[in-house]
């Protein structure tokens, strides 16, 4: 068998725009999704792992190669 990997979402956080100076442009709120990434090969035995991996989104980002969910929730709060 191959080594097999696996993106799954551990927990997705948004965090409210931040009030801008007068002259500044406009805020909108940003997106934060951890990811778990697991490695498994049946023939490995020290194996599977998993890590961690952080992903920081404002709008305008390309985030059309995450998760579902993380464009669900980006499309409801960048409007």
């Amino acid at each position: 068998m191959a080594i097999t990997v696996t993106r799954t979402i551990q927990r997705i956080e948004t965090y409210p725009a931040i009030e801008p100076m007068k002259e500044a442009e406009p805020t909108h709120p940003t997106i934060m999704a951890v990811y778990n990434v697991t490695t498994d090969d049946p023939k490995d035995e020290d194996l599977p792992v998993t890590a961690t991996e952080v992903k920081h989104f404002s709008k305008g980002d390309d985030i059309s190669k995450q998760d579902s969910l993380v464009i669900k929730i980006a499309d409801a709060i960048w409007l």
